[in-house]
């Protein structure tokens, strides 16, 4: 018997709703433009359909290199150790390859910075433009911060 199909549908990564939808949270978080070192073998795989989903993964150390936002846009620079926390939705998990160059926002708990690594980019999302770095910059200040239409 054949399997149904699935699919796993993401909204396009937007950085101003990102940054949007973390100002709105309960939580602190942190906005950075940079790269990861970790042990990518440590990160979940696609799991296989065919067997039970296992339980969320396992959290994975990293170090980051790059740059944190303030008012006038990335200007801090930052090395910090940061851990990276995937999740599952059905067999997609997140992922993210060693110094790939990123923008992350970071929750901020218990003194560590943790980075949540979900199946559709949101948290993580490829490297902003110069222009979108300015329009986050922008959001910091509290200058108008709307996503595209």
């Amino acid at each position: 018997m054949a399997q149904p199909a699935t699919a796993l549908s993401c909204l396009v990564p937007d950085p101003i709703r990102s940054f949007a939808e973390i100002h709105a949270a309960p939580e602190s978080y942190r906005a950075y433009v940079g790269s990861f070192a970790f042990d990518a073998d440590k990160l979940p795989p696609m799991q296989d359909l065919s067997q039970p989903v296992t339980a969320t993964p396992n959290p994975v150390p990293a170090e980051f290199t790059g740059r944190q936002l303030g008012p006038t846009g990335f200007d801090t620079p930052v090395e910090a150790p940061m851990i990276l926390q995937p999740s599952c939705a059905g067999p997609w998990c997140g992922s993210l390859s060693p110094g790939d160059e990123v923008l992350v926002f970071a929750r901020e708990e218990d003194g560590k910075l943790i980075v949540d690594l979900e199946p559709c980019p949101g948290k993580v999302q490829g490297s902003p433009d110069a222009a979108m770095r300015e329009r986050l910059a922008a959001c910091m200040r509290g200058e108008d911060c709307l996503p595209d239409q």
